[in-house]
């Protein structure tokens, strides 16, 4: 009773691939007192967002905001908060290529021959990206930095893109600040 197990395998396979996927990285300054950070603000910087709308960019700064605020950090925008955060959507464009074989052959000792053609495509992609910093706010050096390569791309609808960010944001975060 093997036969259903490779189906079973195949749709496996097909569902995973279907999943929209990332690679989180992360890098922390491991002098940075991070114990002391209790508020934070926005970093303002002239960096653009790499071409998202400011949809996406309304997305990613709800989601860092409830993250942080989970995590017991308040946001102060009166006084000098203990770090700031700055964070970049970035759209890019990729190119994937794909070649198909396609050939027929015959033979018969000692003759033989065949006839083939090949096709390759170029797709284009948009590849999308969210990268988090933290700055230490008095001495405006960046202490933390986290990233989620690949979560912005193939995002179909509005809804996809809010649990796709909000899961990706959180993973980033998850490790800050550093134990």
């Amino acid at each position: 009773m093997r036969a259903p197990a490779l189906p079973a395998a195949l749709l496996s396979l097909l569902l995973l691939g279907a999943c929209n996927s990332y690679h989180v990285t992360y890098d922390y300054d491991v002098t940075a007192s991070y114990g002391r950070y209790k508020t934070f603000d926005y970093y303002t910087s002239k960096k653009g967002t790499g071409g998202t709308t400011s949809l996406m960019d309304k997305r990613v700064r709800a989601a860092v905001e409830k993250e942080l605020q989970a995590k017991g950090f308040s946001m102060e925008t009166k006084a000098d908060p203990d770090f700031l955060v700055t964070y970049y959507p970035i759209v890019q464009e990729r190119k994937v290529r794909s070649t198909v074989h396609v050939g027929w052959g015959w033979g018969y000792r000692p003759f033989r021959g065949g006839i083939g053609t090949s096709s390759t495509r170029v797709r284009k992609y948009q590849e999308g990206t969210i990268v988090i910093e933290i700055v230490d706010f008095k001495s405006n050096q960046m202490v933390w930095q986290g990233a989620a390569a690949g979560a912005l791309t193939g995002l179909e609808n509005p809804e996809d893109a809010n649990e796709v960010v909000a899961k990706a944001v959180a993973d980033i975060l998850a490790r800050f600040p550093p134990k």
